[in-house]
């Protein structure tokens, strides 16, 4: 077995090497050697994807709740302060109550919409108005 590392800087040149990848698989004979060319095709299509990432952030470490940075985020005031951790999942319970989606909800207190998603089932406050008023 030969090992060969490529390292592709150009989105189209890799599109390219995974087609020709891709026919080569299909020439093949060995399903064995077809299926791992396929594979190596898969992964220069998920290198060229663009993927969501949100960066972690450095939070504050101090432990009292800041309400009214909380009340800034819930009202959409700019600049969004950084909230801790207690004040960012108290922000997303108020945003969910008035009705916001979890991507909206995950970018004003800056986590995934994963995160937003699971506080809410723990909380288990669900995604809909519950009579609040915006």
């Amino acid at each position: 077995m030969i090992a060969v590392t490529v390292r592709v800087k150009d989105p189209a040149a890799a599109r390219i090497l995974a087609e020709l990848l891709r026919s080569a698989a299909d020439a093949e004979t060995d399903r064995g050697q077809a299926r791992h060319w396929r594979g190596a095709a898969r992964r220069l299509d998920d290198a060229v994807r663009p993927f969501r990432y949100t960066p972690r952030v450095q939070r504050p470490q101090h432990t009292d709740i800041d309400h009214e940075a909380v009340r800034r985020v819930v009202r959409g005031e700019l600049p969004l302060p950084l909230l801790t951790r207690a004040e960012a999942r108290l922000a997303c319970w108020h945003l969910t109550v008035r009705g916001c989606s979890a991507p909206e909800i995950a970018e004003r207190v800056k986590v995934a919409p994963r995160t937003v998603t699971r506080w809410r089932t723990e909380d288990g406050v669900t995604g809909c108005a519950v009579g609040a008023d915006r």
